[in-house]
């Protein structure tokens, strides 16, 4: 025997969902729990559901809530000969959430999630860009040719611009109007030996660079982006092979950020591995987890790039481009049993290794509220 409609009815029901054409009535902290589990694009349309549903989507808790439990998007660069290139948001089932146009040809992102900025660089010459995702505005455009960071301070939330040369370390508070200020140089012991292979990482506002490979391992020296403060090294994973290491090319080690923790990236023929800094309190030491053991094409053009570690049994999100001439795609590895799938829509990008994860949540889209 089915249940009727009438039966669902609650003598506390919430007023959420009355006069939304419906006669199933569900209790205000159901409706709300529902809610704040649809993507962003979809809860945006329920607000023409109904008055009730606009102000329950609307309501600053239910705000908080929905950013809790929010994914991550892809930003995905869209070069184009025949119009503007732009910035692609998409969520992570393909679909289009925003459009952020862009004056020339994208090279690379730098993110910080989560939060709304984008760092674009370009190619043209130390040129770089921060965007706003959230109404599309140019904040900052810059001309830098030293090695160049983009990170969020904390606790204050703040975005910055790091760049370094063997002498000097500049920083550029976004923002604030002053522009590039010298702050302390590098140390010593650092200032010849940066990788310039691998992007600077901000992971919870500390800024991580990768050093050469010395015959001792890998080591990683840390800027706290709040104090603007070198805070020393850190010892990398153990390095299986000592003599890979000083004769990698493209196979260099790099540095990641992996839901919210540092990983390090060690290409090896036929295998790539992937270690996540778990503990770094100790001086000078680092406890690293290596999470994945990856079996990769020798021949692909570029290295695969993780994205994001799903809840879905340690599966991970990746990005691969394995030829020059064609679009690099999104996929999924299955580390159970070692397989790959693609996911199911190519990425709308003609620039390998321009995929990035950002943040765009429910209260960018809402109008500001006027007291």
């Amino acid at each position: 025997m089915g249940i009727k409609p009438s039966s669902l009815r609650s003598p506390r029901s919430s007023p959420a969902t009355e006069g939304c054409g419906t006669s199933v009535l569900l209790p205000h902290d159901v409706v709300f729990d529902i809610l704040s589990w649809v993507p962003v694009k979809s809860v945006c349309r329920f607000k023409s559901v109904c008055r009730e549903w606009r102000d329950l989507i609307s309501d600053p808790a239910f705000v908080a809530a929905h950013r809790a439990r929010g994914e991550p998007l892809l930003a995905i660069a869209a070069n184009s000969c025949s119009e503007r290139s732009a910035v692609r948001l998409t969520d992570m089932d393909g679909n289009v959430i925003k459009v952020v146009e862009y004056t020339g040809s994208i090279l690379r992102f730098f993110c910080s999630n989560p939060g709304n900025l984008i760092c674009v660089v370009g190619y043209g010459l130390g040129k770089a860009t921060v965007l706003n995702l959230a109404t599309g505005e140019t904040i900052v455009v810059c001309h830098k040719d030293q090695f160049m960071g983009f990170g969020r301070a904390a606790p204050s939330g703040i975005y910055k611009m790091v760049c370094i040369s063997p002498r000097t370390c500049a920083i550029l508070t976004v923002g604030d109007g002053v522009g590039w200020r010298q702050t302390q140089p590098l140390p010593r012991y650092s200032t010849t030996s940066i990788s310039y292979s691998s992007r600077p990482v901000e992971v919870r506002g500390v800024m991580y660079f990768m050093l050469h490979p010395q015959l001792n391992g890998d080591s990683v020296i840390c800027f706290d982006l709040e104090s603007e403060e070198w805070k020393g090294t850190i010892k990398g994973p153990p390095e299986p092979d000592i003599q890979v290491q000083l004769h990698r090319g493209w196979t260099d080690n790099t540095l990641r950020e992996l839901n919210g923790a540092l990983c390090m990236l060690q290409p090896k023929v036929g295998k790539m591995s992937i270690w996540l800094l778990v503990d770094s309190r100790r001086k000078g030491e680092g406890v690293w987890i290596k999470v994945y053991s990856i079996p990769v094409d020798p021949s692909a053009y570029s290295p695969i790039m993780p994205l994001r570690i799903l809840p879905d049994n340690g599966k991970l999100l990746l990005y691969n481009t394995l030829k020059f001439e064609e679009f690099g795609v999104l996929q999924i590895y299955d580390p159970r049993n070692r397989t790959f799938t693609d996911t199911h829509k190519m990425l709308s990008a003609d620039n390998a290794g321009c995929v990035a994860l950002c943040s765009l949540h429910l209260d960018t889209f809402l109008p500001a509220k006027v007291d």
